[in-house]
Parts: structure tokens; sequence; C-alpha cells
């Protein structure tokens, strides 16, 4: 199916770093950026091979999202425009790792000989794989380095360029479905499109254009445009006018700036800081969603913003969304504090969207319309208690890590998703958007939910999208931040860690809130949240990527009280799981 002696060589160009092994997770790979050429060459040969396998276009893209702008690493996308199915992030493990270029090619041969994925198409060289990457300077090597894997495979390469990774997403599962139209040169492999538009179709559009994103703004704006009348009726000023955006100095700054126009006939002006602009402070660097989230406090670029301002983050490539309204300016030696409203929040609000929506379909359909919020472990415990009693939704937990969420949601006729971090979206089931396809000439509700589901990113999280979704929300209801934060309190709550001597030594269940090993763990924190009163709780489980413990406590009253709980799980984990250096005290 391969040529093996091609792959070999074009591999031998490659050579991977001797003591370098990575292991590829929800994030893909990741990693300085200097250590990553053979990986992303070789998750370029993987790309191609899952393309030959289902006989379909997938996608490539080369971005370390919140990570500091040395990093970088590479993530596979399937055709649906989902992550790589985990069944196969071993092979991707076991590739990367390989130890000489002929292992390279005897693994492509072999796993595509036993593959059971479908049988390989007619012609394979009528197959694409997207690549995509941020603005990180080291992101033009590796994507030369992912293209040569996947011409290596005969395969042809769609260059987007910089776009944000739910961008490139968006474009594989189009493809796929044939909203985006391609047929492959007829002589050699060449990195661009070659339109093959339906009569109906002005040759100068480019709404089918796989090298274009036109698609993607217009499916989501026109989306969120006709969902305005019934928005703005009760629109409030509070909720309608500007929006501060901390694009990370990322690559979501130019995309955003590509919507604002037409945002700005909404009555929403965006105004972009941490845009990249020569002199910036660095991407992800001191600004972020992750860091907003993780440090609530402002990012740079913020000192005159107006207290009381409607802010948001998103992370460098543009998958993660956090909102934040701001204090009073800081002193000279003081950072300035934020009230946050992180992806629980964020999860709240899109709940409650989706719920008042099917509260306006026929009452037989709507008793049929199955919603439910996927969280974490991570997720406050007043946010779960709000949407189970407040709102009356199915609420489920899963394993940390996006793609467990992602896949618990697709058993929702309605499922939204979203950890605390901001990356997150909600998913619409095919059945339900079928019937509501067939309501929509009766019922405006039918008719609402089927826009909302063009303005939502269906195949990841999307900062952009959800930035949409957020403001109508807020529109419909005439909210400012203030009622939104105002859905409910957050529990006091701490987050930490502790090192250990091998990580390994400790298992979870019960998607890790409970502690399996070692004997005597979970007893010993049981009876810490006992002693912390009604409403704590607090778990451990063992970090992914490095040997230590992470604790999350949270108690009902007081941020001493949390932190108390926090201080008493950590002494039961230096005692009875090997914890090294001090303890904790």
């Amino acid at each position: 199916v391969i040529d093996t002696a091609r792959v070999a060589a074009a591999s031998a160009k490659v050579p991977r770093p001797v003591t370098f092994k990575p292991a590829y997770g929800t994030a893909g790979f990741r990693a300085e950026a200097s250590l990553l050429g053979s990986t992303v060459f070789r998750c370029g040969l993987l790309t191609a091979a899952r393309a030959i396998v289902l006989g379909q276009h997938c996608g490539l893209m080369i971005t370390a999202s919140h990570n500091p702008e040395h990093d970088n690493g590479v993530k596979i996308v399937e055709p649906s425009g989902e992550m790589l199915t985990q069944a196969w992030e071993p092979l991707a493990t076991e590739l990367a790792c390989a130890s000489c270029d002929n292992e390279v090619s005897r693994l492509l041969s072999r796993l595509l000989e036993q593959s059971e994925g479908g049988a390989p198409p007619t012609n394979a060289k009528d197959l694409a794989v997207f690549i995509g990457c941020d603005t990180r300077p080291s992101a033009g090597e590796l994507v030369a380095a992912a293209k040569a894997g996947v011409e290596a495979m005969g395969l042809h390469v769609l260059d987007l360029g910089e776009v944000s990774t739910p961008q490139l997403h968006f474009q594989v599962a189009s493809i796929n479905s044939h909203k985006l139209k391609w047929s492959p040169p007829t002589h050699g492999l060449a990195a661009s499109a070659v339109l093959a538009q339906p009569a109906s179709t002005p040759p100068s559009s480019s709404l089918t254009d796989p090298l274009s994103l036109d698609l993607y703004f217009d499916s989501m704006l026109s989306g969120f445009e006709q969902l305005l009348p019934a928005a703005s009726s009760s629109s409030s000023s509070s909720a309608a006018d500007t929006l501060y955006v901390d694009c990370a100095n990322g690559v979501g700054a130019k995309q955003l700036a590509k919507a604002a126009e037409r945002l700005s006939k909404s009555g929403i002006k965006l105004v972009l800081i941490n845009d990249g602009a020569p002199g910036h402070c660095g991407l992800n660097n001191k600004c972020g969603a992750d860091y907003v989230q993780k440090e609530k406090v402002a990012p740079a670029g913020f000192e005159s913003v107006p207290a009381g301002s409607r802010c948001c983050s998103i992370d460098g490539d543009a998958d993660r969304l956090v909102y934040f309204t701001l204090d009073e300016p800081a002193s000279t030696s003081g950072q300035r504090r934020v009230g946050l409203l992180d992806g629980d929040k964020v999860a709240a609000l899109t709940a409650l969207l989706v719920r008042d929506l099917i509260a306006g379909l026929p009452a037989e359909e709507a008793a049929h319309v199955k919603v439910g919020v996927v969280q974490t472990a991570y997720a406050n415990g007043a946010s779960t208690t709000y949407l189970t009693q407040d709102l009356g939704l199915e609420v489920a937990c899963t394993k940390t890590g996006v793609k467990h969420l992602h896949e618990v949601a697709h058993s929702y006729d309605v499922g939204v998703y979203f950890e605390a971090n901001g990356h997150g979206t909600a998913l619409f089931s095919k059945p339900l958007l079928s019937r509501l396809a067939q309501l929509e000439d009766s019922n405006p509700a039918a008719k609402q939910l089927l826009a909302l589901s063009r303005v939502i990113n269906q195949s990841v999280g999307d900062a952009l999208s959800c930035i949409l979704a957020v403001e109508l929300a807020l529109r419909r209801k005439g909210w400012d931040c203030a009622a939104w934060q105002g859905l409910y309190t957050d529990l006091p709550s701490r987050q930490t860690k502790l090192g250990v001597k091998d990580r390994a030594a400790i298992t979870t269940t019960d998607a890790e809130r409970k502690c399996v090993k070692p004997a005597g763990l979970q007893d010993a924190v049981d009876a810490a949240v006992k002693e912390a009163g009604p409403q704590a709780r607090a778990f451990v489980r063992p970090s992914g990527t490095e040997d230590c413990v992470r604790v999350y406590a949270e108690a009902a009253g007081t941020q001493a009280a949390a932190d108390a709980l926090a201080l008493k799980v950590m002494q039961a984990v230096w005692d009875l799981a090997g914890g090294t250096g001090p303890r904790p005290e």
C-alpha cells in the first residue's frame, strides 16, 4: 500500500533525538520545539495512514495551545473534525518513538495491513491532509516536516497557514461532509485546492473553497445573526456593547479581526488586546485564558481598561475561553484582580440558553430532548448543584481530559461540556437535528436551535464560537456579567500538588474522585472531608505529566476552610503515598 523505501528515505532526513520519547495524549504531542521535527514528520505519516484506512480526508494541527512560546506540539484530526480516536493514540506513540527509519516503514505497513477501519479507497491519491499552525516562530520548520510526512505517503497537502485549532477541525469536518469541494490536481502533489463547485455556485464564491475560511465565519455569524432578533428584543446596553478580548498574542487575534466588522453591525464592538503587534509581551506570557483562569488577575495590557468592563480571554490557539470583569485599577505595586467567569460558568450559561430554547418546542418533542452537562471532578460543586437543582439537568462526571468529556457528551441529544479552564463546546445529535429540521417551518424554537447548532462549533472547543454563544445568551436575558455571575456562587476551593516518589502508586476510580491505592488514603481523605463540614469535598489524582499528586479541595464558608482541608489531604498523601520533600505544614 505504501512505498516503504520512500518513507524510510524521507524519515532519514528528520532523525529522532536519541533520548526523546514522546507520548500522545489529549493534547497530542507537546515538547520544546527543537525536539519535535521527527515527531511531526511521523505524525504526517500517521495522519496520511489514518486517511487511507478510513478513505476520508484528515487533519494535522501544529500548536502547543496555552504553553510558552518556545514549546510546540502536534494534534491529529479525524475526518469528523474530532480528536484522534483513543485507539490510535498508542500507535502514534509507538511510531514517534521508533528507533530507526526502517522500523518507521515497517510499523506503517503493518498498521495498514492489519487495520480493520475499512478497506482502502480505490485511489489513496484522491485524499488530502489539512495542515494548520499557530503563530509560534517554530511553526514553519514543523509545517515543512508535516508536509514531508504526508507526501511520503502519496497524499496531498492542503496548507491552511496560520489558523486556530478549531478552524482546522471545522475545515476537516466540512470537506468530509461535502460542504467544501476539492478534487486532486491532475499532476503532482500540489498544496492548493482545485475547486469542483456546483453549477449553482458562482465561480468567484469562496464558500466551497477548502483553503478559505469563509464557510467557517459565515456559518457561525449567520446563525448568530439569525438569533439576534429575538435576542435583541430583550437586550440591555450593558450586555450588548464593548467586549475587550485578550488574544494571548496568538492566532486568535487575526481571526477575530475578520469577524469584528460584521459583529459591530450587531452591536458588539470588539477591542482586541494582546494581538501580537510588534513589541508584545510574548505568546501566553502573562496573558491568555490559562493565565487568567489560574491566577485570577487581569492579563497584561488591561491596565487602562475601565473597571467593570466586560472582558474575555482566549488562549494561543483559540480553543479556550473565559470571561471576566475588572476590579478598580491596581496600585503601582499590585496586580488587578478580576471577577472570573470560568468554563463552569460558560457551561451553565450555555445550558440555560439551550434549555430556554427547548422550552419553546412542541410539548411532546421537548419532553423527548435529552440534555446533559458533562464535567470533571474539578468542576466547582456549586455549579453542579445549580445545573441539577435549578435547571433540572442531568450531569455526568468523567476523567480529566477533554477527550473524555467529548465522548460522553455524544450520549445526549444536546451534550454541553466545559472544563473549568474554558475548553468545551455543545454537541447536537444528528437525530435531534433531523427532527428540528422537520419542525423549523412551523416552530420558531426549532429554527433557533438549528441556528444555535451552527453558531457552536460541533467538532471541538472553539473560543470564537463560544464568544458568540455567550453574547447571544446574555442578550436574550438582558444580562450583564454581574447577573451571569449571580447564577451561583462558587464554593471556596484550592488546587495544589505534592511531589511523590512514584505517581503510579496512586490509582483512582469513579472519574478520579476516589482513590483505590495506596490503602488507607481514601479513608484519610474521607475523614478530612467529614471534619470540614457539609458541602466539603476533596480528591487526589496522579498527574499525567510529572511525578506528583494533584489535590483538589472545596468547602463552604471561607477560603481558609478550603485551604485547611487541602492541607490535611496533602499531609495524608505525604504520609501514605511516599511524599517527597518536607511534609506540608
